[in-house]
């Protein structure tokens, strides 16, 4: 008799749960150091959280007359972005579970339904890419909860919706994860990807300022309902993410009734999302898989690609024979790939559109204080946006080679030469966005040249370090045996470079303060061109040290490791 849907899928539940508790055991016998330094790394960050949003939110509701209706529209964009980055991991990671694990070909065979199949997939990619977001809005509702001083039950309405929102998002980005399969195909790659080009440069274009229009810091009135007339998409009320702010701040005013209200349509329509997945996937998985096992392209221009040599453009360039095929065979993985490169547009192309808006969005960028505050922000934000992308894409790469990494090594390339391949390769590519990001950014903000060059090396410093730092644990700490980069980055290895990361970023960004500190003060004496250039080369020497000690001390133990013949014997 074959299993029902909901039989196939707890089925399944019960055999990866079993799994997850022998690893949790597993790891806490055995792996006494990762369970230490996450959760000395989670108490940390929780706290920091709390304190800052915490007092960000006060200073914010303390704003005469205008604070109260500031702080609730903040709550509806905040969960909005939420939802929005979970439909987006959930979109990739049932995607890798779904149609690019050998596990899949595997449960086909079994006597388990598709909609069973896709159920436990979304399911599994919910609890996946959920854990981060429960973990980051943990402070964040602490903290909204102690502004309204909220009393314990706002704490039990507000998880449930936090429980409903991660289920709806989940379950419709793997409908839009079989649609995009089923309907659009791979053909359609290439004209998406020209129209969101041409969008991105035609909102550029219009929202590019005039080069004389300075800030406006006279009608505060005017100000706040623009703002508040561009945010007015944020509590649109068919967005799930609009009712998790209703309920919120319903619950953190006390008003349980209407809370609960908003906590039954979340429920329900929760509930419906897990229906019609089950139904949306019983008629558009099967046709959705046979399309992604066809091939990707007959077009001559792609079979010149994957000749040996490449394009012939590609061959005109300056570098040995030797590098140019590892680098051609990278390039080919990352654009098989659509959840790495849509991942990385999707990150680089809202930094674009923010840099290129400062002037909208700066307070008086003409004011040398915004201005500076503005300036190292900028370099703070891009830095965590490449953290999080080497982190996640630049730290698998070693361990994503899997049984491939006996061909390279029994080639006769050296395995070092393999690794500092991947690292050019890597630098190369962030290092041209972050920079041009910095100078639309300086440009912009109209900043001197010599602060224009400052922020260059610094990001230049802190790209080659991040990168360093990602590619060197990731040969420090392979795990040949799983296939999927999430898991790969959840290990011990992916969580030391997370928090590594986060300390770089943040020792740099605080030397690189040093030398703006005395302009930063009212009242204090500008100094001087020499002085200031002294300042900031000491600065860079700083961040110069900081590079070695985080980037090039890992890589550097990387590469005497992969010389030996027992790093295979991992594989």
């Amino acid at each position: 008799m074959p299993l029902s849907t909901a039989q196939a899928t707890r089925t399944l539940a019960n055999a990866h749960f079993s799994t997850l508790v022998q690893s949790l055991v597993t790891h806490l016998k055995q792996k006494r150091l990762l369970v230490f330094t996450i959760t000395a790394f989670l108490t940390g960050y929780t706290l920091a959280a709390y304190l800052l949003v915490s007092r960000g939110l006060q200073f914010v509701n303390s704003v005469p007359l205008l604070g109260p209706i500031l702080t609730d529209r903040l709550v509806f964009v905040l969960f909005f972005f939420f939802f929005s980055m979970l439909v987006i991991s959930n979109a990739t990671i049932t995607g890798m579970g779904l149609f690019k694990r050998r596990e899949t070909s595997w449960l086909l065979c079994l006597p388990l339904s598709f909609r069973s199949l896709v159920l436990w997939k979304t399911l599994e990619g919910m609890v996946l890419a959920s854990w981060g977001l429960l973990l980051l809005s943990a402070p964040i509702l602490a903290a909204i909860g102690k502004l309204f001083d909220s009393p314990p039950s706002y704490y039990f309405c507000t998880l449930p919706a936090l429980l409903c929102l991660v289920t709806v998002a989940s379950n419709f980005s793997s409908w839009i994860l079989l649609a995009v399969i089923r309907w659009i195909g791979r053909r359609w790659v290439k004209t998406i990807a020209a129209a969101a080009l041409a969008g991105l440069v035609t909102t550029a274009i219009f929202m590019w300022p005039e080069r004389h229009v300075h800030g406006q810091t006279i009608d505060i009135a005017a100000n706040v309902a623009q703002i508040l007339k561009h945010t007015d998409f944020f509590t649109y009320p068919l967005l799930p993410s609009s009712w998790v702010a209703e309920t919120v701040l319903a619950a953190g005013r006390g008003a349980l009734p209407l809370a609960g209200f908003y906590n039954l349509i979340l429920l329900s329509y929760a509930l419906v999302s897990l229906v019609v997945t089950v139904q949306f996937a019983g008629r558009m998985f099967y046709p959705a898989w046979t399309q992604s096992l066809q091939p990707s392209a007959t077009s001559k221009k792609l079979a010149r690609l994957r000749s040996a040599g490449g394009p012939r453009w590609f061959q005109w360039l300056p570098i040995p024979a030797i590098d140019r095929s590892l680098i051609l065979k990278d390039i080919r993985t990352f654009l098989r790939e659509p959840a790495q490169w849509g991942q990385t547009v999707l990150v680089f192309g809202l930094l674009f559109l923010y840099t290129i808006n400062l002037r909208r969005i700066v307070f008086d960028y003409h004011d040398p204080f915004w201005s500076m505050v503005t300036s190292y922000l900028n370099l703070l934000v891009c830095s965590l946006s490449l953290s999080t992308l080497t982190t996640r894409f630049i730290f698998p790469q070693i361990s994503l080679e899997g049984h491939r990494l006996w061909l390279l090594g029994m080639s006769p390339v050296p395995m070092t030469r393999v690794l500092g391949t991947k690292l050019n390769l890597t630098v190369f590519v962030t290092g041209t966005l972050t920079t041009l990001l910095t100078i639309i950014s300086c440009f912009t903000l109209d900043m001197p040249w010599e602060r224009t060059l400052f922020f260059l090396m610094a990001i230049l410093l802190l790209t080659t370090g991040l990168n360093s730092l990602a590619l060197g644990l990731g040969a420090l700490f392979p795990d040949f045996r799983e296939q999927n980069p999430a898991k790969i980055v959840s290990g011990f290895g992916g969580t030391l470079c997370l928090i590594a990361s986060f300390i770089y970023i943040a020792a740099c960004v605080s030397i690189a303060l040093l030398p703006a500190l005395p302009d930063l003060r009212p009242g204090q004496p500008v100094a001087s061109l020499s002085v200031r250039i002294q300042k900031e080369l000491l600065s860079m020497g700083g961040i110069l040290i900081l590079t070695i000690v985080f980037g090039w001390l890992p890589y550097r133990l990387a590469q005497k490791k992969i010389k030996n013949l027992d790093y295979f014997g991992k594989v």
